[in-house]
């Protein structure tokens, strides 16, 4: 989700897909995702590719690279009860699936819930949180998965 439209000064409805990477919770906007999957199929190794991709799988009648969230996030990959699932983005048209350890749910909240990050993050890459929505006792850590396909591949232009 665009930064500047989530916390932008005007409070609109949202809705939040809360997943779990390496032992974090985190969030992103449910209008990026076309569907989520699950991580049944081991993706098929692409030669020479960014590290943080872990290949590519070809659920129906199209090709969806795969990237390793936890791997993007410089996390450690933590050994916990996972059901691991692909969330596959549809952002710009592109379908992109993010391989996350578990999908908790959604929340139906307003911009005004969501916070502007602080320093005290879970990630140490720079630019990929781009927002903190507290909800139920805790707090979930808005990706902008758009800053993480751009680190992947700096040549795709979000407009």
């Amino acid at each position: 989700m665009d930064k500047e439209l989530m916390l932008a000064e005007e409070e609109r409805e949202i809705e939040i897909l809360e997943f779990r990477a390496g032992g974090f919770s985190y969030g992103i906007d449910i209008n990026d995702i076309r569907e989520i999957l699950p991580y049944d199929k081991k993706p098929r190794k692409i030669p020479n590719s960014h590290p943080n991709i872990e290949g590519v799988v070809m659920p129906r009648d199209f090709v969806i690279p795969i990237i390793d969230l936890v791997a993007s996030l410089k996390l450690e990959d933590v050994d916990d009860e996972k059901i691991e699932m692909l969330i596959v983005t549809s952002i710009n048209n592109m379908n992109i699936g993010f391989h996350v350890d578990n999908v908790d749910g959604i929340h139906r909240t307003t911009t005004a819930n969501i916070n502007k990050p602080g320093r005290k993050l879970t990630t140490t890459v720079k630019g990929v949180i781009s927002g903190i929505l507290a909800i139920n006792n805790k707090k979930i850590e808005i990706l902008d998965l758009r800053h993480i396909i751009n680190d992947i591949n700096p040549d795709i232009v979000f407009g």
